[in-house]
């Protein structure tokens, strides 16, 4: 997972594959986002621009994406200015936090949902259209349903 996450306003942040490809294989939903929210994107395969995901907490900021490249630079500076071993405790001690709230176990989980449902009759499908029509068929395949 990522430290610190700057996305593009038009970003476009989800997890579609939950709508035919199986589970994700490390999940950081519920941690980021709240199980309210980590199940409305894992329920329906949605999508949100870069601005939702700011909103809703599942990036720390969200620019134009002509400025991306500029902030991300100005927050790397930043960082390097604080030694390395300092850098290194300070994660250390968030990381730690979290596994103390059971990341590391239901990164487990999820690697262990996610073999479990990569044998479900849609994937299936869907890698027999990959394979037999190639990728973008299968992708065109699996969104048909959700298209307006």
């Amino acid at each position: 997972h990522c430290d610190i996450v700057i996305a593009a306003d038009d970003a476009n942040i989800g997890f579609p594959p939950v709508r035919s490809m199986g589970t994700p294989p490390t999940h950081m939903w519920t941690y980021m986002v709240g199980p309210q929210r980590a199940k409305w994107f894992m329920l329906t395969g949605e999508t949100v621009s870069g601005k939702e995901a700011e909103e809703m907490g599942l990036v720390m900021q969200s620019v134009p994406a002509e400025g991306l490249d500029a902030v991300v630079d100005d927050l790397a500076n930043k960082m390097a200015k604080i030694p390395w071993d300092m850098l290194a405790a300070n994660k250390s001690i968030v990381n730690k936090a979290l596994d103390l709230m059971g990341r590391n176990m239901m990164q487990t989980i999820a690697a262990e949902t996610d073999a479990v449902a990569h044998q479900s009759e849609i994937v299936r499908e869907f890698n027999r259209i990959s394979d037999e029509q190639g990728l973008k068929a299968a992708l065109a395949w699996r969104d048909a349903p959700f298209s307006d």
